[in-house]
């Protein structure tokens, strides 16, 4: 690991150099948390100071795509949510690091497993903050994100119907749950927004008793709002420990959306069968060589809590 830092800071130096802006690059300790992006912490110096960055590069499993949409995310929504700021990027391959990359400030905080990690009234406190973010984060203009295609984006049923027909066989919970969703899918599209895709507790920094950063925007796109709500809620290693319906009309009345209880339904249904999706495809690779990373083979003892789940939402169970 510190050949692979080594060759990243030189690297990373090189670009800045060719840009006109000459600065030592110090690359430290790689995130273990995350599989669609190689994340390492480092530091920029120059003349005038130093600053603590992140430095995210493709892996070879998500490609530039992680990239991309995070670059694209982060500069349209600068200013208007919390979220880093993006110092440096490059689009392409031919520079010194190889790939598509993005630079950005590291935020200073912590960031919570889940919402049970966190004691009242702060848990209370943090997922209205949540909440206020995203109804702020659903009024951006999607600019560059609104290009692609109608439906395909990481918060569709069609992006996961596609994805778990390659993997061959599946749970019978998870055949039946896609049957299910085809059948009730809401019939007009909804309200369209710039959607996060992955907004959970895991994926904001904590910060002097407030949210002061969202991580990880490489699924954002355009989708329906309530999915990133019903996402924030999602039971990924716990219930979620807070009062949703109570969230729900905080969100309805910041944002003058109504979520409709069905609908609400609809996206829970998905929501656990994109978590089936991420166990099914991470032990799939690690089974096949395609990966030697031991938490996709983790992911194998998950499985059945998802499967678990996911019966429970179809059954109208609420997981708490």
């Amino acid at each position: 690991m510190a050949e692979r830092a080594a060759q990243l800071a030189q690297g990373l130096e090189a670009w800045l150099a060719a840009h006109g802006f000459a600065a030592r690059v110090e690359i430290g300790d790689r995130a273990t948390v995350g599989f669609s992006q190689e994340t390492w912490f480092g530091r920029v110096s120059n003349g005038t100071g130093a600053r603590d960055v992140v430095l995210r590069l493709p892996t070879p499993a998500s490609g530039s795509r992680a990239i991309l949409a995070q670059r694209a995310a982060l500069q349209t929504v600068a200013g208007r949510v919390p979220a880093p700021a993006l110092l440096w990027h490059d689009d392409g391959a031919e520079h010194p690091l190889g790939c598509p990359f993005l630079v950005m400030e590291r935020v200073r905080g912590s960031v919570p497993v889940g919402w049970h990690e966190l004691r009242e009234p702060l848990r209370s406190r943090l997922a209205r903050e949540a909440v206020d973010v995203l109804v702020d984060l659903h009024a951006v203009a999607p600019g560059e994100l609104g290009a692609g295609q109608p439906g395909q984006g990481p918060t569709e049923l069609a992006y996961y119907d596609d994805r778990l027909a390659r993997l061959g066989q599946l749970p019978e919970v998870v055949e039946l749950a896609l049957w299910w969703l085809r059948r009730h899918a809401p019939r007009a599209p909804r309200a369209q927004v710039l959607a996060h895709g992955d907004f959970r507790m895991g994926n904001l920094v904590i910060g002097d008793g407030h949210v002061c950063g969202v991580l990880d925007w490489e699924m954002a796109g355009v989708g329906d709002p309530v999915a990133d709500l019903v996402w924030c809620f999602a039971a990924v290693f716990e219930p979620a420990g807070v009062d949703e319906d109570a969230l729900v009309a905080h969100y309805e009345r910041r944002s003058g959306l109504s979520v409709d209880p069905e609908h609400l339904h609809w996206h829970r249904v998905l929501a656990y069968v994109r978590l089936a999706y991420y166990a099914l495809a991470g032990t799939t690779a690690f089974d096949a060589g395609r990966s030697q990373d031991l938490r996709l083979a983790a992911l194998r003892l998950q499985l059945p809590v998802y499967l678990d789940r996911l019966a429970a939402a179809l059954a109208g169970e609420r997981v708490s």
